[in-house]
């Protein structure tokens, strides 16, 4: 369950979008699919009873390792099927990007959606994809998005 926790913390935190490198991509002629690649440092975390769980993240830039923002997660885990489903809100200069991801007990890897958006991120949809490392704290997460 803590690994569950320490990777959903660390996960959710993956939505920062400052910084982000516009690419060409196969979504629409007019539409610009960026990428956006940070490293998340847990800053707290804590058991809310049996199966749910919340913590926030310190959101650096994996490429100039500059915080840029900072999240929120909120999940819970089912002990059946050994999948935890977790809320995340990631707060950026401009506005909010606010996703869903799903990690399983056993891969420190997890993918999820970007739902929604306020302010400079309104419209936002895209995919949140990370990796945990070990338990040191710290998340991978890349985002891939458009406006």
């Amino acid at each position: 369950m803590k690994k569950i926790l320490a990777a959903s913390a660390a996960l959710i935190t993956a939505t920062t979008l400052s910084g982000a490198a516009a690419l060409s991509g196969p979504a629409t002629a007019q539409s610009t699919v960026h990428t956006t690649k940070l490293v998340l440092h847990e800053t707290g975390s804590h058991n809310l009873g049996r199966n749910s769980f919340a913590g926030t993240d310190k959101a650096r830039s994996a490429a100039t390792g500059k915080v840029v923002g900072f999240d929120t997660i909120s999940g819970s885990f089912n002990r059946k099927t050994h999948l935890a489903q977790v809320d995340v809100a990631l707060a950026l200069k401009g506005g909010l990007i606010v996703g869903h991801v799903t990690l399983t007990e056993s891969s420190p890897r997890f993918k999820g959606t970007i739902n929604s958006g306020t302010g400079a991120f309104e419209g936002i949809s895209g995919t949140i994809t990370g990796r945990q490392v070990g338990n040191t704290g710290k998340t991978f997460v890349t985002l891939r998005w458009e406006l």
